[in-house]
C-alpha cells in the first residue's frame, strides 16, 4: 500500500477564555516531510504552530497505531500547556519543552529494508512454523502461488528448526523462482518476497542476503 493508506485520526478540542474560543488541532501530514502538527487558532485567527518532524512516512498499520499514540500525547500536552498559562490567546512562542514533545523513533523492521531493494513487491510474513502471519496473506498467497503453497511443509525443510529451547530456523535465503519469488528465513520468522521488472541491475538473491546480513548485525 501506499503512504496515503496510513493517514493516523486527527485530534481537535475547543477551549473557552473568555471572549476567546481556541481552537486546537493535531493531525499528520506526510508532504513536503512527514510530521504531525498541532495548530491553535483564536476565533479563527492561528496563533501558535506546534510541529513534530517524523523520520519517514507511516508505511504500516502498526506505524499509524504508533503514531496515534504520539500524537494523543503531543495533543494532550498542548491542552495542558495551555490551560494552565492565561497569556495564550495572540501570537507568541511556546516553551521549547512543549512546541517539541519527545516521542519514540519508528521502528524500521526488516520488512522495511527488504522494500528499500529496487523492484520489491509484495513482502509475505510467516511465523516460525511456516504459518501465515495474517488469514488474509495467506490467501492472496496461495491465489498467487497454488503449487508453492500446496508443498509449502517440503519448502520450509530447506532451513530446518534448530534443537534448543527456543524455536528457530537456520537463517538464508532460497530463490524459489529466478527474479520473481524468494524464501527468507529469519531464525525466528520467515517472508517470502516477490519482485518485479526494474531498471536496475541487481542480483536479487545476493541483495537479500546482504540485508539479512546486516540487519542481523545490527542486533
Amino acid at each position: 500500500m501506499s503512504t496515503t493508506s496510513y493517514i493516523p485520526n486527527g485530534r481537535t478540542s475547543l477551549i473557552k477564555r473568555g471572549n476567546a474560543s481556541l481552537q486546537v488541532q493535531t493531525e499528520y501530514a506526510y508532504r513536503p516531510y512527514p510530521r504531525l502538527t498541532t495548530t491553535i487558532s483564536n476565533n479563527g485567527q492561528v496563533v501558535h504552530k506546534i510541529e513534530k518532524k517524523l523520520d519517514r512516512p507511516i508505511e504500516s498499520f502498526e506505524e499509524q497505531t504508533r503514531v496515534e499514540t504520539i500524537m494523543k500525547q503531543q495533543h494532550g500536552e498542548i491542552l495542558a500547556i495551555i490551560r494552565e498559562d492565561s497569556s495564550i490567546t495572540r501570537a507568541q512562542p511556546l516553551e521549547p519543552e512543549a512546541s517539541e514533545p519527545q516521542a519514540p523513533p519508528i521502528e524500521i523492521t526488516f520488512r522495511d529494508r527488504l522494500k528499500e531493494i529496487p523492484g520489491v513487491g509484495q513482502v509475505f510474513h510467516l511465523n516460525v512454523d511456516g504459518s501465515f502471519a495474517t488469514r488474509a496473506s495467506a490467501e492472496t498467497f496461495r491465489q498467487e502461488h497454488k503449487v508453492i503453497f500446496e508443498n509449502l511443509n517440503e519448502l520450509l525443510g530447506v532451513f530446518p528448526m534448530n534443537s534448543g529451547a527456543t524455536s528457530n530456523r537456520d537463517r538464508g535465503v532460497l530463490e524459489i523462482e529466478r527474479d520473481s519469488l524468494y524464501l527468507i528465513s529469519c531464525g525466528d520468522e520467515m517472508f517470502f518476497l516477490t519482485v518485479g521488472p526494474t531498471d536496475a541491475d541487481i542480483v536479487y538473491e545476493k541483495a537479500i542476503k546482504e540485508v539479512l546480513d546486516d540487519f542481523y548485525r545490527e542486533w
